[in-house]
C-alpha cells in the first residue's frame, strides 16, 4: 500500500522528528574510504541487478590479492517504496520477489571498502559473475572498491560480523558502540542513550526526548500536544548486519472531531549514523490557516549542559515568532543547514536540507539550547509546554505558519562520535562528494 501521508496538515511533523528520534551513536573505526554507511540503490548499479538476493556475496581485496568477505545487507522494497520486512505483527514478506532489482538497496559500511584491485586469490568458491563497484571522491580524488559476486548455485557462507541488532523485548538498539533505549509503549520517546567507551563506563548522553506542537487554527481552536497524546505501534521490522529497519505507526484523535492525526515511518538504525530522507505531504497552507505562534519542536534532555559544548552552526538561534515577524514576510532559507557540538569526549553533527518549498516560502529551522543540566529539567512538568518550560535543553524548532501546501522532501543526516576529531566532521560534510560506478568484470580477470 502507498504510505505517503495525506489528508491533514500535521502528519509531516513526524517524518522530521523521526530522524531526530532515532539518531545513533558511534566509536570511530578507521579504514576503508570513510566511517559512514553506504546505501546503494539497485538502479545506481544497474549492471549488478537481477540475481536472486540470496546468491550475492560482497568482498574487498586484501594487500596480497585475497578476496575477503565483508558484511552487507540487501533490503527489498515494494512498488510503493516500502521496505520488505519479515518480522513483527504485520510483515509484508509476501511482497518480495526475491530478486535484487529496481528500488532495492544494498548497504555496506564505508570502513569495509578496500582498494581498487580485482581479487586474484580465492579461499572460498569463486563467484559465477563478479562486479566491481568503485567509489571515487570528487574533492580528494580518493578511490576505493568492493567486489560483488553472484553465484548461480551453492554460494559460500556470508560474513558473520554484524554491526547492529534490535532487542524487541527491551525496546533497544544494540551495537558494540552504543545502546539506544526507547519507550516500548511509545516509540516517539527516548528513555536513554549511552555511548560505549571500551573499558570505561558507558557515557550517558541523553536522558529523554520531548515533542511539542502548537497549532493555532484561525477562527477555530488552538491545539497543543506532546508525545503523551500520541499512540504508537510497531508494525514490522528487520534485524540485519548493517542496519535495523522498523516500521512504526503513530495515531492521534482530537476529541470527537472527524480529524485523525496518523502517520507511519520506516526507521533505519546503523552502527554509527542515521541518514534519512523525510517525505512530507502537507495538504494545507500554514500561511492561510494558522495564526502566528504556531510552532513545532523536537528536543532532548542532554545530561550535560549544552552550553558547555563548542557549538558551530549556520542555523539562526530560536526566537518566538511574533506578529512583527509575521508581517515582515518570508525569510531567506539556505539550501543546507548544519550544526556541530564538540566536547573533549564526544562530537555531535547534524545536517538538515529543507525542501524546495521550504526554501521558497521562508521556513527556517531554528536552533535552541538552554543553560540547564538534565537533573534540573526533571523538576519541570511533563505536560505539553513551549521551550523554556519543558524538560528540554536542546531542540530544533519550526514555524508552522511558514509550512506550505505540497509534497516536501527534507534530507537529514545525524552522527555522534565518542572522541574529538574534527577531521571526521569535515568527512561528514563532504560525504556527498563520493560517486559510484559499477561494471561487470570479464571472467578471465578473476578466474
Amino acid at each position: 500500500m502507498n504510505r505517503v501521508p495525506s489528508g491533514n496538515p500535521f502528519r509531516w511533523i513526524f517524518y522530521i522528528l523521526t530522524a531526530w528520534l532515532f539518531a545513533s551513536f558511534s566509536i570511530t573505526s578507521y579504514g576503508g574510504i570513510h566511517t559512514v554507511p553506504i546505501i546503494i540503490p539497485a538502479q545506481l548499479i544497474r549492471a549488478v541487478q537481477y540475481h536472486p538476493v540470496g546468491m550475492y556475496r560482497v568482498f574487498k581485496t586484501a594487500k596480497d590479492g585475497r578476496a575477503v568477505t565483508i558484511p552487507f545487507q540487501i533490503d527489498e522494497k515494494d512498488r510503493y517504496g516500502d521496505y520488505i520486512l519479515a518480522k513483527g505483527p504485520l510483515p509484508n514478506q509476501k511482497l518480495s520477489n526475491g530478486i535484487f532489482d529496481f528500488r532495492d538497496e544494498l548497504s555496506i559500511m564505508g570502513n569495509d571498502v578496500g582498494p581498487v584491485k580485482v581479487p586474484t586469490k580465492w579461499e572460498m568458491k569463486k563467484p559465477s559473475v563478479l562486479y566491481e563497484v568503485k567509489f571515487m571522491n570528487a574533492t580528494t580524488k580518493t578511490e576505493g572498491a568492493i567486489y560483488i559476486g553472484a553465484y548461480f548455485n551453492n554460494p559460500p557462507p556470508i560474513s558473520k560480523l554484524s554491526y547492529v541488532s534490535f532487542n524487541l523485548k527491551r525496546a533497544e538498539i544494540l551495537t558494540s558502540r552504543y545502546r539506544y533505549a526507547f519507550n516500548p509503549n511509545n516509540y516517539l520517546i527516548i528513555n536513554d542513550v549511552f555511548i560505549n567507551r571500551g573499558d570505561k563506563d558507558p557515557y550517558h548522553l541523553i536522558d529523554a526526548s520531548t515533542l511539542f506542537l502548537r497549532a493555532d487554527l484561525k477562527y477555530f481552536l488552538t491545539l497543543t500536544i506532546n508525545q503523551e497524546n500520541i499512540d504508537s505501534e510497531l508494525e514490522a521490522y528487520k534485524d540485519g548486519p548493517i542496519r535495523c529497519i522498523a516500521r512504526v505507526n503513530f495515531n492521534y484523535k482530537i476529541l470527537k472531531l472527524n480529524f485523525d492525526l496518523g502517520m507511519y515511518t520506516e526507521v533505519s538504525f546503523f552502527s554509527n549514523s542515521v541518514i534519512l530522507p523525510a517525505l512530507i505531504d502537507n495538504p494545507l497552507d500554514g500561511q492561510k490557516i494558522l495564526n502566528e505562534g504556531s510552532q513545532f519542536y523536537y528536543g532532548f534532555s542532554f545530561i550535560d549542559n549544552p552550553w558547555t559544548l563548542k557549538l558551530e552552526t549556520n542555523m539562526p538561534e530560536y526566537q518566538e515568532i511574533t506578529l512583527l515577524d509575521f508581517l515582515r514576510g518570508k525569510k531567506k532559507v539556505k539550501k543546507h543547514y548544519w550544526f556541530t557540538g564538540t566536547s573533549d569526549d564526544y562530537m555531535i553533527y547534524v545536517e538538515l536540507d529543507p525542501s524546495v518549498q521550504m526554501q521558497r516560502h521562508g521556513n527556517v529551522p531554528m536552533f535552541y539550547k538552554e543553560n540547564t543540566p538534565a537533573k534540573l529539567l526533571k523538576e519541570r512538568p511533563t505536560s505539553a509546554n513551549p521551550l523554556g518550560e519543558s524538560p528540554v535543553n536542546f531542540a530544533i524548532s519550526l514555524d508552522l505558519t511558514a509550512f506550505t501546501e505540497g509534497l516536501h522532501n527534507v534530507a537529514i543526516k545525524l552522527f555522534v562520535e565518542n572522541k574529538k576529531d574534527e577531521k571526521l566532521l569535515e568527512e561528514y560534510k563532504n560525504i556527498d562528494d563520493w560517486k559510484i560506478n559499477a561494471k561487470r568484470l570479464p571472467s578471465a580477470s578473476f578466474k
